[in-house]
């Protein structure tokens, strides 16, 4: 059970991030397309935001995978 815990939150975090990933390329490469957001500079900066959060996340959770945090998880 605890093993699927763990793959749920990297599957979570690992989409978070695709999600960012693919709103910056999408406004990068489709800026006139997104008329619903006239502050187009912002709108990256968020995603670049929700990005980086999300790789914190992972990035922690692997962490927490070494041998030293395994009592954690016992």
């Amino acid at each position: 059970m605890k093993q699927l815990a763990k793959d749920a939150l990297r599957y979570r975090f690992e989409g978070q991030k695709k999600s960012a990933e693919y709103i910056v390329k999408n406004y990068l490469n489709n800026p006139a397309a997104i008329g619903e957001h006239p502050d187009l500079l912002a709108e990256i900066e968020t995603a670049l935001k929700d990005w980086d959060e999300a790789n914190g996340k992972l990035e922690a959770l692997e962490s927490f995978e070494d041998e030293r945090y395994q009592a954690l998880f016992d």
